[in-house]
């Protein structure tokens, strides 16, 4: 008897952890793209004269996208679209989104390289960041309902 109850708690953990473990990736990466679209916002803020231009912050802020880039890709193993904004042509062209990601990566990289140039030569850099943004996540993410 000890040995059936056992068995069944080894499984239902099992099945527990593996739930929990395909929840994970979905929640890390819409975590880290909630960091990220803090780290934009507080960019467009500076560029909109909302919030003074600050080289540091602004040079920050890129440097996390960044730094985010490399840890997202691998936020997407098989089988982990449902429910999440995640389209499945994430999966049927990996290589393009992987790509795209990169690209992400350059044109932050040279955004954080402008900032201590100021506020228009960075503003003329995140053009491209939010470019690299915009082609992935029409290509990538399910449009968000209004």
């Amino acid at each position: 008897m000890n040995r059936i109850i056992i068995l069944l708690a080894t499984i239902l953990f099992a099945a527990v952890g593996s739930a929990l473990a395909q929840d994970s990736p979905i929640k890390e990466r819409q975590a880290l793209m909630k960091k990220n679209g803090e780290a934009t916002k507080l960019v467009s803020a500076m560029l909109k004269g909302e919030t003074p231009y600050d080289a540091a912050a602004a040079a920050e802020a890129m440097t996390g996208i960044n730094g985010s880039m490399d840890k997202f890709v691998t936020l997407f193993p098989e089988g982990s679209a449902e429910g999440s904004d995640a389209k499945p042509e994430i999966w049927d062209d990996k290589a393009d989104f992987d790509a795209k990601a990169e690209t992400v990566k350059e044109a932050t990289a040279k955004t954080a390289e402008a900032a201590p140039g100021g506020k228009d030569s960075f503003q003329a850099a995140f053009a491209n960041v939010g470019q690299g943004c915009k082609g992935c996540h029409e290509k990538y993410r399910v449009p968000p309902k209004n």
